[in-house]
């Protein structure tokens, strides 16, 4: 009963913290993109991928 209690316990904490390690990746990829977007603006480019994701739609 405790150990299978405490697999349980140590399996929820597992899935938090994949969980939360995926949200901060994803946030770290919008963050570096949106860098990416302003440094680009800046320099007066335009994103080059900018024309594919239109068409990927």
């Amino acid at each position: 009963m405790q150990l299978s209690l405490i697999l349980g316990l140590v399996a929820v904490i597992f899935l938090v913290a994949t969980v939360l390690v995926v949200l901060e990746d994803r946030r770290a990829a919008r963050r570096a993109a949106e860098r990416r977007r302003a440094r680009l603006a800046s320099l007066g480019e335009v994103d080059p991928l900018a024309a594919q994701r239109l068409l990927d739609r």
